[in-house]
């Protein structure tokens, strides 16, 4: 059974705030305790049932060892079944992911991002038209989409998320952005990543809790990203794009779930989507894929990749800067530094996502770590990272609410 994303504006809000600064498990008890929110729907989708033995059919190990002959209380794992164990699991994540059910809440999330991302509030009218077309563009991705009513669903959705978007005194759909807090002393000290400024800290959170809404449905649209940015910087045939799509997919493997045996298909799946699409032309007889016309699914590509890539090329720029190993932990602050200094996207903001950079340029051996967690560069191939992407305007530009 797969569950669907849903409405979780109280979960998300705190989520926001830890992702920024680790708080204690009881500052974060007490914050969801005091968070009351009007609830959405919840949707579920339930796939096939899956059986372990019919998984592990053919590999003989796993289901007839030495164990299998004992009463079923005294069997043990062994160590074949237990090396086994990892393969089920990523298979399950796999399921879980096609199964994934794109709600009015991701819909209308991926709207209002786009918009803040171009800076161009959108009127209601043209939020439903929007969402139509995000619709359209999943279904062509291979998404499950549950929506049946744009209109009734985006005026309900508007209700659910009345603390997070709303209609502004000309009906344009706008972010609400909280207040800028300064940060006692005492708080201060238990923070463990660097100290945002009140103004970074009030945009940042109020844009990662509409991000955690975009997330679910982004295993769609990153590896459609990655071909298109690949293809922007240089008209690249297949094979040399089939290497540099999956050294970024591994630089990036701690955001987006990897298993090597699938990237063949989803390299497929996205060269197929870019060239039937407008994204990219093929030209069969030279096998190079260069740029193609349809800028607004372009767009679309840009903007759903940009904040995992100025994470990672943030994370490549403060480990260049360093003359000797650093601490994850003081890599990380930089990170965030660097990033507030950039005005980047706040999700490039989190901690996790800094953390999930280093720890994807620790596996392509760009950084070797080392065993009290200290960090130093070993080797970066040409630059497959820039820091291009679209501004963030965030509070202060024409696009904040409240």
């Amino acid at each position: 059974m797969a569950i669907g994303p849903w409405p979780r504006l109280s979960f998300h809000g705190v989520m926001a705030i830890r992702t920024l600064y680790k708080i204690g498990q009881r500052g974060f008890l007490k914050a969801l305790h005091n968070l009351n929110d009007h609830f959405g729907n919840m949707y579920l989708n339930v796939g096939e049932p899956l059986s372990a033995r019919e998984f592990y059919k053919q590999n003989s190990n796993v289901l007839n060892s030495s164990e299998t002959s004992k009463p079923m209380d005294l069997q043990a794992v062994t160590p074949e079944q237990f090396k086994q164990v990892q393969s089920l699991a990523d298979y399950v994540i796999t399921l879980q992911q096609k199964n994934t059910v794109a709600t009015i809440s991701n819909l209308v999330a991926l709207v209002l991002m786009q918009s803040l991302m171009k800076n161009e509030p959108l009127k209601l009218d043209e939020v439903y038209t929007e969402v139509e077309w995000m619709i359209q563009e999943l279904r062509i991705l291979g998404a499950k989409v549950f929506e049946n009513d744009v209109k009734g669903s985006v005026d309900r959705i508007l209700v659910v998320h009345q603390k997070m978007m709303k209609l502004d005194h000309e009906g344009r759909l706008k972010l609400i952005y909280a207040n800028p807090t300064e940060l006692s002393d005492e708080v201060k000290k238990k923070m463990k990543g660097h100290i945002l400024h009140p103004e970074t800290m009030a945009t940042a959170v109020s844009v990662i809790q509409l991000q955690l809404y975009v997330n679910p449905v982004l295993h769609y649209l990153v590896p459609p990203a990655l071909v298109y940015l690949t293809v922007q910087r240089d008209p690249i045939t297949t094979i040399g794009l089939k290497e540099q799509f999956r050294h970024l997919r591994k630089m990036l493997s701690h955001e987006f779930f990897y298993i090597e045996s699938e990237e063949p298909q989803i390299f497929k799946a996205a060269i197929d989507y870019c060239v039937y699409n407008g994204v990219c032309e093929y030209d069969s007889e030279t096998d190079v894929l260069s740029l193609g016309k349809n800028s607004k699914r372009q767009f679309l590509l840009t903007w759903t990749i940009w904040p995992f890539l100025a994470t990672l090329y943030a994370a490549i720029e403060i480990m260049r800067q360093q003359r000797g190993p650093i601490l994850q932990a003081d890599a990380v602050k930089l990170i965030q530094c660097k990033v507030e200094d950039w005005q980047g996207h706040p999700y490039s903001l989190s901690l996790e996502a800094a953390r999930g950079c280093l720890r994807g340029l620790a596996d392509t051996e760009i950084l070797i770590k080392h065993r009290w967690d200290d960090l130093h560069m070993n080797r970066l191939r040409s630059c497959l990272v820039d820091e291009h992407g679209p501004y963030f305007h965030g509070a202060k530009g024409q696009h904040s609410a409240g």
